[in-house]
């Protein structure tokens, strides 16, 4: 668990409909997840699509998922697929870090930052996932599910 803040709450991300949003407006009733996606991470579809059927577990539990990207990795958020698959979602799920001022110190290349938060903002968990073997798909996938058990009690 890292000790330290690793996002900036108060500032907006461009979403992929090229609106400014604060983390509030995106806040589900339980909290939201922001994943943190370094360079060099996946695509913002092949995330909607890895992870599309735990993210509506979440969703169904009160607690939204969304996809942070640094301004740099704008390609692989705003690139004509991943733009249908978050519009698809029906709901804003991929960002850009537009100001570079999201991330308190920027995520590792090849790395996930996850943070799961209150609906007050507050750090309830977080963990740094490198991308660089194969069990990075289930530490994601373990972390969304410590968050369900958390949400349903």
């Amino acid at each position: 668990m890292l000790e330290v803040d690793v996002i900036d709450t108060s500032v907006p991300l461009l979403s992929h409909d090229y609106m400014h949003l604060f983390l509030r407006d995106v806040m589900g009733g339980r909290g939201l997840i922001v994943v943190g996606v370094g360079k060099a991470g996946e695509r913002g579809f092949q995330m909607l699509y890895r992870f599309s059927d735990i993210c509506d577990r979440l969703e169904a539990c009160g607690v939204n998922v969304i996809f942070v990207y640094e301004k740099t990795s704008a390609r692989h958020v705003q690139d004509a697929t991943s733009v249908f698959g978050a519009r698809q979602r029906k709901r804003p799920c991929l960002f850009l870090d537009d100001d570079g001022q999201f991330f308190v110190g920027s995520p590792r290349p090849k790395s996930l930052r996850v943070v799961y938060l209150d609906r007050d903002l507050r750090r309830l968990e977080t963990a740094e996932i490198a991308l660089g073997d194969e069990t990075w798909d289930p530490a994601l996938r373990d972390f969304f599910f410590r968050v369900v058990a958390r949400a349903m009690h």
